[in-house]
């Protein structure tokens, strides 16, 4: 897992303390799981390490990024065909690294025939709720499920009602009560 610093360890400093870290996040043979502040510089770690993935896989879908808000994985598509589209020759302030990385992103593209300009949906960035409705509706029978119809875009009522359901099963006396109440302490709960 990669944590990186409250922003304002970042601002006086040339290179951030974890530059070590951020180094090995874009380690294509290993998997991390990112954590840090807001304004930590997540999405820049995350993008540059898209792009270092991209560089060595045999197709753009074999890589998937998932966040939690529809606005982060927005934020994260747009800055790498951002990215993608800088010309060579841009002096926008666009690190060394960040060029090195997207000259090598386009060479895998124009040898494998991705055209990543003309498709960028090959990007596969998601939410995790996208994902999770993704796979369910790939395979609803070996989930246990007939087939979902719809992510729920404010699931705050269906919350409340798998809660009283869930209290209808303590309450019940032949239901599964005790399995119940040892789930929910588990997830630090008081049945």
């Amino acid at each position: 897992m990669a944590r990186l610093p409250r922003p304002r360890q970042m601002s006086n400093e040339r290179s951030p303390p974890d530059q070590a870290e951020r180094e090995r996040a874009l380690d294509p043979g290993q998997s991390f799981l990112v954590q840090a502040p807001a304004g930590a510089g997540k999405t820049e770690l995350l993008v540059r390490r898209y792009l270092r993935l991209l560089a060595v896989v045999a197709e753009p879908e074999e890589i998937l990024a998932v966040t939690f808000t529809r606005k982060a994985a927005a934020e994260m598509q747009e800055r790498i065909v951002g990215a993608l589209a800088m010309l060579p020759a841009d002096n926008d302030g666009a690190a060394p690294e960040l060029r090195k990385l997207v000259v090598s992103v386009r060479a895998r593209d124009a040898e494998r025939n991705w055209q990543l300009s003309r498709h960028p949906a090959r990007l596969r960035i998601s939410t995790i709720d996208a994902l999770n409705a993704a796979l369910a509706r790939s395979s609803p029978l070996s989930g246990g499920a007939s087939a979902l119809r719809v992510v729920s875009e404010q699931p705050e009522r269906l919350y409340r009602l798998a809660a009283r359901a869930t209290l209808r099963l303590l309450a019940e006396a032949d239901g599964p009560r005790e399995a119940v109440a040892a789930l929910l302490a588990h997830l630090d709960n008081d049945p």
